[in-house]
């Protein structure tokens, strides 16, 4: 938060939130990378929706933790979307970057020639643009940090929404408005649906590269528009920010509403979709997990549960940005102990998550924080 703006009351149910989105992802990844469940088609898409999930719980988390935020107060000054730059900057990138040099290193061991074949590559991944446009020919040199690079990009939106957003007058309007952004999304994804034939037959003939690769290419173009680039992700960050717009409205959802969210986010996991709804797919990757992550995002808000407030959830929720950039590096090294060992892949899962928590706690004490205090720290001796 930005030095001198009068800051709104701490909401501990929101770094109760972030903890079980963090969890979430981590054991998706757990599960996909460490165990056998993978290989068993009914126990698989559970792992994957609960990545999918905790990834929408982040973009609608950050949407209404950047609104309640900044949202206009009397006793604040008028917000400055230099100040928020310069926050957002010094909170994800040192660690980032740091991540993503580790990454190029051990990319650099394999392709000494990375640099000279794929600088453009390389300088996206450094600027935080890599999702922003699909590159399928170029190597993928930090795979997780497309969620940073997707969130930045909400960043550089975030000061042209605030006003409009802040405008919201009634809870109606701000209901009425974000079931506007996910249907959006929603529409959009029906489109992608019906017109994929057409659709990539476009971009195949714009990547010849991949003509006896059309499957590859099929998959990278889907992962891309429906899961990593920004724009259909749009619609859960402007519903975060929308949610908290309600609960600076008074909004207060009856005690019973966020179970109720967090049970049908439980059914979604498990629920199998038809062989050929393939618009289900389409609408997983994105928005489907959206409406009910709102509703427990502001069920928490409203009533923080006394688990939210533990000191261990409040220390894994603020290193879950290191938590989550970690994860390549501390969970795939143990994926050789799982096939040399098959039948104790539930201690290879254990194993692996806690070396990533307690990796992800240093780096955030060490790294991740101190840098922030650092940047911010000098910026602020500047004015």
């Amino acid at each position: 938060m930005e030095k001198g703006r009068g800051k709104p009351p701490f909401l501990a149910g929101l770094g109760g939130f972030r903890a079980l989105a963090a969890l979430a992802v981590l054991a998706g990844h757990a599960l996909s990378w460490l165990t056998p469940l993978p290989q068993h088609p009914f126990l698989a898409v559970p792992a994957a929706r609960l990545t999918q999930a905790g990834l929408s719980g982040f973009f609608v988390l950050s949407g209404f933790v950047l609104f309640y935020t900044h949202a206009p107060r009397p006793d604040a000054p008028a917000f400055s979307a230099k100040r928020f730059a310069l926050a957002r900057l010094a909170r994800v990138y040192p660690v980032y970057l740091l991540l993503l040099l580790a990454h190029l290193g051990l990319a650099l061991r394999h392709e000494p020639g990375l640099f000279s074949r794929y600088p453009g590559d390389v300088l996206a991944h450094a600027t935080l643009v890599q999702t922003w446009f699909f590159a399928p020919e170029a190597p993928s040199l930090f795979p997780i940090g497309w969620a940073v690079s997707t969130e930045v990009f909400f960043y550089l939106l975030f000061p042209l929404l605030l006003r409009p957003v802040s405008a919201l007058a009634t809870r109606r309007a701000a209901l009425v408005t974000a079931a506007c952004a996910l249907g959006a999304a929603v529409c959009a994804d029906a489109w992608i649906a019906a017109s994929w034939p057409a659709l990539f037959s476009r971009v195949a003939a714009s990547h010849p590269g991949f003509a006896d690769h059309a499957a590859d290419l099929a998959g990278l173009f889907f992962q891309w528009l429906t899961y990593t680039a920004p724009y259909l992700r749009l619609p859960e960050f402007l519903c975060g920010m929308v949610t908290a717009r309600l609960f600076l409205l008074g909004a207060r959802p009856p005690a019973w509403l966020g179970a109720a969210a967090g049970a049908g986010l439980c059914l979604l996991a498990f629920v199998p979709f038809p062989h050929d709804a393939f618009f289900l797919s389409v609408l997983a990757n994105n928005a489907l997990y959206a409406p009910l992550l709102a509703a427990v995002c502001l069920g928490l808000a409203a009533r923080a549960p006394a688990w939210a407030g533990a000191r261990s959830v409040r220390a894994f929720a603020g290193a879950s940005l290191s938590v989550y950039l970690l994860q390549p590096l501390t969970l795939e090294p143990w994926q050789a102990l799982s096939r040399l060992l098959p039948g104790m892949w539930p201690a290879v899962f254990g194993i692996g998550m806690a070396a990533t928590v307690v990796a992800g706690l240093l780096l955030s004490r060490f790294v991740e924080a101190p840098a922030a205090r650092r940047i911010l720290g000098r910026a602020a001796s500047r004015t």
